[in-house]
């Protein structure tokens, strides 16, 4: 189905929203018509009126209001959110939905005329994807889709179509279908009040890939949670891992203690806050000191390429309940050259830890970079990072510069032309292959004072829209829109390929690479050996 935004906003927080968003993304409908956050700034009881999605179909209008997480209603009044922060008294979700639609067909009526005149019928359905509501006199069972029937997604298509059975009866008014040129007509009229999502302007806007999308490989992977207690997710970069290592942390977290770790620290602080408010200890390899001598039920390991020595697979062997040999655990591995510090790996260990649990990859699907940054590192690397998913974009810059003063001209200049296309500042990453802001070329950019380091902010609620500045290693497991890698010198290559894999499949929609005098032979040097390596070259 088509859904108005293309891509969900960054701004939505709900988990619920999110999930409805890609499932109604996955329904092969190319008839209807999905608009997201539709925003009615006149509603007739409140001073803004917002509908979550509304389906432009070709035998009605349905409403949809998502109510996600812990809902209470007591005496009358709902209620919504954890215990203890609640947020009501409020109007039940029937009746902030039917609320909403006759605002929608209301304001609609007076952009296209009256919809009744034209035989439109409308209606709405309540979702709770987490939980399953008790019947009560207020709703009838078509008009609701909860925890058990939503089924994580793919009961939505039957409790639309099930939905649109019992308002038709209810609207035996209506002439359907409704005319295609009508339905385009109501999509347009109303497309200005709801598009507000932060886009990335001209070229980037439809490249604004969903890395949080639920794809249906990866749904499949969270169902083996239940049948598999250990579990080993293979994958690389932009397949997915971190996003699954954080949903299994978060799924885990209602059956028992869990324990999420991972190498990088600020890889840890980024997914603390992503699950800020789940009863999950999120803590870095390098402080697991702070829980020694307790056993957890669950444990998480995102990125355990990084750990994969003996020492390390020992020291988590005392934090999981019955040992890794017959504990409950989940391990996210990339196969891939990804690793920074190769020494620290011990293939060894890796096939230990293959005796113990199922293993599943890897993974087929990318769903961070585009084609145009998947084909690169492939040429470069030879990695295999998976089917691009995030659709084309533009071409990687590569652009040739002298020494730092040249960088940071050509770097200012790559800022100014994305910050007239509308691009904000904090869609845009400058990592630096020397991970020293010191002696680095962004020190010398006109827009050094307005720079974060990401490494003070991740973690963080920042509001503050500005360019952040990392070194490789800090922003591993992280993503931006647009990259910029700066000081790549020779040296930086070499035999190497994985700090060149990590730093290019950091970008989602833009690559951009500076580089110094000999940089350039040096890759291609590199994409020479992969060919041949691959026997494409001879």
């Amino acid at each position: 189905m088509r859904i108005i935004p293309s891509e969900i906003s960054s701004s939505t927080r709900s988990q619920a929203e999110r999930s409805v968003f890609a499932a109604l993304k996955a329904i092969p409908d190319d008839q209807s018509v999905a608009l997201h956050t539709v925003h009615l700034p006149r509603h007739e009881k409140k001073r803004v009126g917002e509908i979550d999605f509304v389906l432009v179909m070709p035998h009605m209008l349905l409403f949809i209001e998502v109510k996600g997480g812990r809902v209470r209603e007591s005496d009358g009044q709902w209620y919504y959110g954890p215990q203890g922060r609640e947020d009501g008294p409020k109007e039940s979700p029937f009746v902030q939905a039917s609320g909403g639609m006759h605002e929608f067909e209301r304001k609609l009526g007076s952009l296209v005329g009256d919809l009744r005149n034209h035989g439109v019928p409308g209606g709405y359905l309540v979702i709770t994807p987490d939980i399953d509501l008790v019947r009560t006199t207020e709703f009838e069972p078509e008009q609701y889709l909860g925890c058990t029937a939503y089924d994580g997604g793919r009961g939505l298509a039957a409790g639309i179509e099930r939905a649109t059975r019992f308002w038709l009866r209810r609207n035996r008014w209506a002439r359907t279908p409704v005319p295609a040129a009508l339905r385009r007509r109501m999509v347009e009229a109303v497309r200005p009040d709801f598009d507000r999502v932060p886009n990335l302007r001209s070229r980037l806007t439809h490249l604004d890939a969903t890395f949080e999308r639920l794809t249906n490989e990866q749904l499949e992977r969270l169902d083996e949670l239940d049948a598999n207690p250990r579990l080993i997710w293979t994958g690389g970069a932009g397949t997915g891992k971190t996003f699954l290592a954080a949903e299994a942390a978060r799924r885990k977290s209602a059956r028992g203690t869990v324990l999420f770790t991972c190498e990088s620290e600020t890889l840890a602080r980024h997914v603390g806050l992503v699950l800020a408010e789940e009863p999950v200890t999120v803590l870095p390899f390098n402080r697991l000191d702070e829980v020694r001598g307790k056993r957890f039920d669950h444990l998480i390991v995102d990125e355990a390429q990084d750990l994969m020595t003996f020492g390390n697979l020992d020291t988590l062997d005392g934090l999981v309940t019955n040992g890794l040999l017959a504990g409950r655990w989940a391990f996210m591995l990339d196969q891939n050259n990804q690793v920074l510090t190769p020494e620290a790996y011990d293939p060894d260990a890796w096939e230990y830890l293959l005796s113990l649990g199922f293993v599943f990859g890897p993974l087929g699907r990318n769903c961070r970079n585009t084609a145009q940054i998947v084909n690169q590192v492939r040429s470069y690397t030879g990695a295999d990072l998976g089917v691009a998913s995030a659709g084309e974009g533009e071409p990687v810059r590569f652009v040739d510069v002298d020494d730092e003063r040249s960088e940071a001209d050509a770097l200012d200049s790559f800022l100014h032309r994305l910050f007239e296309e509308g691009v904000s500042p904090r869609d845009v990453t400058i990592l630096s292959a020397r991970g020293d802001w010191e002696t680095g070329s962004a020190r010398l950019s006109r827009h050094a004072p307005r720079i974060e380091r990401f490494a003070d902010v991740v973690g963080t609620r920042r509001t503050k829209q500005r360019v952040t500045w990392s070194s490789i290693a800090d922003f591993k497991g992280h993503e931006n829109h647009v990259v910029c890698l700066v000081d790549l010198e020779p040296s930086h290559l070499g035999s190497r390929l994985d700090a060149v894999y990590v730093a290019w499949t950091r970008a989602r929609a833009q690559l951009w690479i500076a580089c110094r005098p000999g940089a350039r032979q040096a890759l291609k040097e590199l994409g020479t050996a992969v060919l041949m390596r691959e026997g494409r070259l001879v």
